[in-house]
């Protein structure tokens, strides 16, 4: 059990005056009983003496103790800690860092980590919009690896809670995809037919089927079998030595080894194979591939899908190849597949994520309930005499 006393009673001329306006002091151990570290905290009256030290040992009994000197660390000796460790994609780490340098460290870095408080978080992000970054880069983007830091604090006891938990910050709403603004049916196939010959068939894989750039380009013939595509990787850009490279890696939201399977409409299917019998496979098995066999970059695909968008006569619309895959995903929520279906086809981390986006999109349900509704209680007697 915690102590509580003060010292100066307890000195060899002890103080004779019993409200002599001394500090109190609890000494308490940590958990592991006599071979726990014995400490000593101070406070102005008894009280607050009293208070702490019967925390202190509800603490050790419901395993919530923290350790005074854990959450003495630099929070930039912290963060750059906590990264080293992660186990993380190169293209992540290389966001989180410059995230950290650049921002979270010449504001909070030389703050111990158990000192920072949530109006420092909120100060940050508010500092960071000034320096003129977007409000989604900042509480959106940013806080990705910042509540992450935070939060492996608290599991390694370091503090007890998170700042950012606790701080006041703007939700920000997913974007919802204007499907007015997106291209039609025809549309796409002008844009494929204007697509360079042996890339024309990424217009299909990408509407036909929502796929990301980076899951095309790392397409291989043997992922398809049956009407289905088992997506196992993606290519993405990385600057190895100065110079921009094309890697493989995991799916997004994905870890090594995980796939999603994704359905083949036949439209897709023949395209397919028209293309494999007119411009075959890569070296490696890649469907698309470059002249001299090699993977395509994704920069290079992307300035051939901008002069197909022009050369199909398109040019003052701001599509994307992404934009296809939002055609993929709002025609088929329009016609009637569910949020769940798509959400696991698109590969999204969480089905939240495709209602932010496309929820809006869903077909109105009000007659299918009515007609469901009646037909439950179709031997329902609703009509009483009340005579």
């Amino acid at each position: 059990m915690a102590t509580i006393f003060q010292k100066c009673k307890a000195k060899g001329d002890p103080c004779r005056r019993s409200r002599c306006g001394h500090s109190w002091t609890v000494r308490y151990r940590e958990p592991g009983g006599r071979s726990g570290s014995q400490r000593e905290k101070n406070f102005p009256t008894k009280r607050e003496a009293q208070d702490y030290g019967i925390k202190a040992e509800n603490d050790k009994r419901e395993g919530k103790y923290l350790d005074p000197s854990a959450g003495k660390i630099l929070v930039r000796d912290y963060a750059r800690e906590w990264l080293s460790r992660r186990s993380i994609k190169e293209t992540t780490r290389k966001n989180y860092k410059n995230f950290f340098e650049n921002h979270l460290i010449p504001r909070l870095g030389s703050k111990m980590l158990c000192n920072v408080m949530s109006s420092d978080i909120e100060k940050m992000c508010q500092g960071m919009c000034e320096a003129g970054l977007s409000r989604r880069t900042v509480y959106q983007s940013n806080m990705v690896p910042l509540r992450s830091l935070f939060r492996s604090a608290v599991a390694e006891k370091r503090i007890s809670e998170s700042p950012v938990a606790l701080a006041s910050l703007p939700r920000l709403k997913t974007k919802r995809v204007d499907d007015k603004s997106l291209p039609g049916g025809e549309a796409v196939g002008a844009i494929a037919s204007a697509m360079r010959g042996d890339l024309a068939v990424s217009v299909w894989l990408m509407a036909g089927c929502g796929l990301r750039i980076g899951e095309v380009l790392a397409l291989r013939d043997t992922d398809i079998v049956e009407g289905a595509m088992r997506l196992r990787r993606q290519f993405v850009r990385v600057k190895r030595d100065g110079v921009w490279k094309a890697e493989l890696s995991p799916l997004k939201a994905r870890e090594e080894g995980e796939w999603r399977d994704v359905p083949v409409p036949s439209l897709v299917e023949h395209a397919l194979r028209h293309h494999l019998r007119n411009h075959g496979v890569g070296a490696d098995g890649y469907i698309l591939h470059a002249h001299h066999g090699g993977h395509v970059l994704d920069s290079n695909y992307r300035t051939e899908f901008r002069s197909a968008v022009i050369k199909a006569g398109f040019a003052g619309e701001s599509w994307t190849a992404h934009t296809l895959r939002h055609f993929f995903a709002s025609s088929a929520i329009a016609g009637g597949l569910s949020l769940l279906e798509v959400s696991r086809w698109l590969g999204h981390a969480t089905i939240q994520i495709t209602a932010d986006i496309y929820g809006h999109l869903t077909p109105d349900a009000g007659a299918r309930m009515r007609s469901v509704m009646d037909g439950v209680l179709a031997t329902t007697n609703v009509s009483r005499d009340d005579s």
